[in-house]
């Protein structure tokens, strides 16, 4: 890969490592725990504990995309980045823009 195409890259990850990390600083707000003795009525309770699992799932995705992005960039400068772990051809750079820290091309994905 062209070391322009990696500074582009280098750039793009670091764009969403911020986005990401903004998030997750939001949803473990959102996921605190909900105090037994809170006013809240039976099912605003539930729709309170409802909200609070969604939160925690998106924060799971968010922390493991989190580690794909820094693992990008350590892995960036390396000759084998953009290289599919899964059959060796270079992954598409499209596909690289769009989802950084991925390893395999779409057909391995697949």
């Amino acid at each position: 890969m062209e070391e322009s195409k990696k500074l582009e890259l280098r750039e793009k990850i670091l764009e969403r490592s911020v986005e990401v990390g903004s998030c997750i600083i939001d949803l473990e707000e959102l996921t605190k725990p909900i105090s037994p003795d809170k006013g809240l009525g039976r099912l605003t309770r539930l729709e309170a504990l409802q909200d609070k699992n969604v939160n925690e799932a998106a924060l799971e995705r968010l922390r493991d995309e989190e580690v794909r992005l820094q693992n990008a960039l350590v892995n960036i400068s390396l000759p084998t980045f953009g290289i599919c772990q899964g059959c060796n051809d270079e992954i598409n750079f499209d596909r690289l823009q769009a989802l950084p820290g991925i390893t395999l091309c779409t057909d391995c994905a697949k």
